[in-house]
């Protein structure tokens, strides 16, 4: 989701960022603001024929940190196990950054906000297809995960990253660089009662509930709800998300299944402010939006005032106008069939719908009729009050995906299949009173007491209905060629439509002044094939090389911002990517090492046209990304063993930067040529200690991430950070209906360090315009009392 026209009355200078720049929250987009652990050891990890799963079957080893896997590109697996070990209301940035390649920020220990992000070798989370039980979840339109999202940590079974490219029968839209795929735990075959308390830092308070109803007949079933809570460690404001998820299955017989899955996600939420190093440097860590209003003078400000004075300055930062509710659901049917002895289908029927807002502090000249404000059609003369812009998503998102998988005989599979989806958003920025004396917003969810004109139509910066249909044509071989070589070959046809209706200001009194329209119908589409080969050795080394190719149309905003300033549309990203890797199993030491080079053309870009303040893209040019991920488990004996991983990385942008002109700016040339790509840092290790036994487990783990520019001249870069974690935990004995009661403290941050990291905004030049970055949270502590009743 994203803002594309964002009406801002304080002059912009015009930066670039690239789709790293996810913005700070949750539905706010672009908006600028200020394996099984229980497997056989000698189970072979597969990819599965489902669609929902990759490698659910590895076995998990370091304590759930790390998978066997045999797949011939890398994947890093994190199980329940592990996902056990951390905050109860953790999101998925925090769990996955223990993978190699993953470079992930988060504001909140507690896991409840957006305000989060992440690159993976280089490539932002926008680049990376993301999966809820086979659904996917990135943002149709601008491709943004949003990680607050997709549920309880403690419902996943476990959580998947593939760091390079995503598999042909993943229904990815937008995964130019990798894939993560979350897979929810399977109803248990008897009843049980899973109940959670957890208590923490800054009022951190979550009650999470499960219940599996066992079987019942052929059908088996869990739900689980819960509410979590926390005050924002900086600035004002708190933090609440509700949640009720629920899985059924359905065994027809051994053949056959179905899966139903059901996500509730209800949040309102206030946003962190990034910061410069600047604001860093001179305010502190802790430096936030305001929390003092300054009234405004009777007749409201004047339109010269705006953005100019300390008392338009402080409205404009303060708290209560940066909010982010949100509601959303997912829903989806997973049918497994088996047809004779060879033939086998799995079909994946789901629907998506979300509404809510990313809230933003605004300015509008309003006059008063009856004591009912109303906006005038000038929006640049005198009379400015603060207002509440909203900018409000409605996303309702039907698709399906289907693959047949033949199995040609018991070294040879054949997978072939179809993804379609056509997605419909509604896309808006209407704004809601504030009172003058207080700074309270009249609403904050944007669908009622909207402001108006005075011929009553809503007043609304843009309004913008997008319908994305989406085609997806696969087929893919695997041949096991002997008990050493396999080798596998597909392709896959991406097909994707984007229609796309815009109009700026409607409802204004002065439409000829005012109003525009811009109509789009776009059509992007290519083939993607892959290639791979794995190669056996011995029992303990296989050695593997992959080359796959990836595709995605650009952001649906792109078209009609590029055609308000005389711009063409921009060209869809794409990559090739090779792999080599090497894995090692011998005792108790595994390690998995894989050297890429990832060569992405017409990596976009994003610009703001500071007359209209509409968002418009450009091609960035070549990047070229190379490095080396590994990981490793040595198990120790007696309940001791380690885990670690190391990235290296190097993305080079290929080309300097010609900005075109437009019809408000002059073009302009900067020679980025060479240059590291912003937000990728060159090192990151990962080290943890686990010692678990009798009831006890121990966790001690630490995380260096290297230095990260945040411009694209390399001016700026924030410091190296080292952030080192700790949790315990204590299994009770069993007291009458209390089975497995369990005590359990984590603590976050335990030096206290505190750090900048991956600019959320990146530019150009920081000499010009400063880039703002995510900012670590200090030390933190939650404690969690969890028991299974009955």
């Amino acid at each position: 989701m994203h803002t594309s026209a964002v009406r801002r009355h304080h002059l912009l200078w015009l930066a670039l960022s690239t789709a790293l720049a996810l913005g700070t929250a949750a539905h706010a987009g672009d908006m600028p603001a200020p394996g099984n652990a229980n497997g056989d050891a000698n189970d072979k990890t597969r990819k599965s024929t489902t669609l929902s799963t990759v490698n659910v079957n590895a076995q998990a080893l370091a304590g759930g940190l790390m998978a066997v896997q045999d797949q011939p590109k890398q994947v890093s697996t994190i199980t329940a196990q592990a996902i056990a070990q951390v905050p109860i209301t953790a999101d998925y940035t925090q769990i996955i950054n223990s993978a190699p390649g993953v470079n992930s920020a988060s504001s909140d220990g507690f896991g409840l906000t957006d305000a989060s992000s992440y690159t993976i070798r280089g490539f932002s989370a926008s680049e990376i297809g993301v999966t809820l039980d086979g659904v996917p979840v990135n943002d149709a339109g601008n491709y943004i995960p949003y990680a607050s999202e997709y549920g309880e940590a403690r419902n996943y079974e476990s959580i998947n990253v593939t760091q390079g490219s995503a598999d042909l029968d993943m229904p990815d839209l937008g995964a130019v660089g990798g894939h993560i795929s979350f897979i929810t735990r399977k109803p248990t075959d008897h009843f049980n009662v899973y109940v959670g308390q957890t208590v923490g830092s800054n009022n951190a308070l979550s009650t999470f509930l499960r219940v599996n109803t066992g079987a019942i007949g052929p059908v088996r079933s869990w739900f689980s709800i819960s509410r979590n809570s926390d005050d924002k460690w900086r600035g004002g404001g708190d933090n609440n998300i509700d949640r009720i998820q629920a899985k059924s299955v359905w065994t027809i017989d051994e053949n056959n299944s179905l899966t139903a899955n059901f996500n509730l996600n209800r949040e309102h939420n206030y946003f962190y402010m990034p910061l410069s190093k600047a604001q860093a440097a001179q305010y502190g860590y802790s430096y936030d939006y305001t929390t003092t209003w300054t009234p405004t003078p009777a007749g409201g400000f004047a339109a010269s005032d705006l953005y100019a004075t300390d008392a338009t300055l402080a409205q404009a930062s303060y708290y209560r106008l940066f909010q982010n509710p949100f509601k959303a659901w997912v829903a989806s049917l997973d049918g497994e069939f088996k047809f004779g002895s060879n033939l086998s289908l799995s079909v994946i029927p789901y629907f998506q719908f979300g509404d809510g807002n990313g809230s933003f502090a605004g300015f509008l000249p309003l006059q008063f009729v009856n004591g009912k404000p109303v906006v005038q059609a000038d929006q640049f003369t005198d009379g400015q009050y603060a207002v509440y812009e909203a900018y409000r998503p409605i996303t309702y998102r039907p698709g399906i995906n289907a693959k047949f998988t033949l199995e040609l005989g018991l070294d040879n599979t054949l997978d072939w299949g179809i993804w379609y989806e056509r997605s419909r958003q509604l896309e808006y920025i209407d704004g809601a009173y504030v009172d003058p004396q207080t700074g309270m917003p009249s609403s904050v969810w944007g669908d009622k007491n909207q402001l108006t004109y005075s011929n009553g139509q809503i007043w609304k910066n843009y309004s913008e209905y997008d319908v994305t249909t989406v085609k997806k044509f696969f087929v893919e071989d695997s041949w096991t060629f002997n008990d050493a070589w396999t080798f596998n070959a597909g392709v896959a046809y991406l097909h994707t439509e984007r229609n796309n209706q815009f109009v700026l200001f409607p409802g204004n009194p002065d439409a000829a002044d005012w109003t525009s329209y811009q109509n789009s119908d776009q059509r992007y589409h290519n083939f993607l094939p892959t290639l791979g080969a794995s190669w056996k050795l011995d029992d303990s080394n296989q050695l593997y090389y992959s080359i796959t190719r990836t595709f995605r149309a650009p952001p649906d905003a792109a078209t009609f911002g590029n055609a308000r300033i005389g711009l063409p549309a921009p060209l869809p990203e794409s990559a090739w990517s090779n792999e080599l890797g090497w894995r090692f199993t011998k005792g108790p030491l595994t390690l998995h090492t894989d050297a890429y080079v990832a060569n992405m053309g017409n990596r976009t870009a994003v610009g703001l046209d500071p007359n209209t303040f509409i968002n418009y893209y450009i091609n960035a040019g070549p990047v070229h990304m190379a490095g080396l991920n590994a990981e490793g488990t040595l198990d120790l004996g007696q309940g001791f063993s380690l885990y670690s991983s190391y990235t290296y990385t190097q993305a080079k942008v290929k080309q300097d930067l010609n900005l075109p002109a437009t019809t408000d700016t002059a073009a302009a040339f900067y020679a980025i040529h060479g240059k590291q790509f912003p937000g990728t840092p060159r090192n990151m290790a990962y080290l943890g200690a686990r010692y678990s036994a009798n009831g006890l487990t121990l966790n001690l783990n630490g995380k260096f991430t290297g230095s990260e520019y945040g411009d694209f001249l390399n001016s700026e870069r924030v410091a190296s950070n080292f952030t080192l974690n700790g949790s315990a935990s204590y299994e009770l004995p069993n007291f009458g209906v209390l089975h497995k009661p369990t005590l359990a403290l984590n603590a976050l941050n335990l030096l206290n360090r505190r750090y900048l990291m991956l600019p959320s905004s990146p530019t150009i030049s920081a000499e010009s315009s400063s880039p703002t970055y995510y900012v670590g949270a200090p030390r933190q502590w939650y404690l969690t009392l969890s028991t299974e009743l009955f």
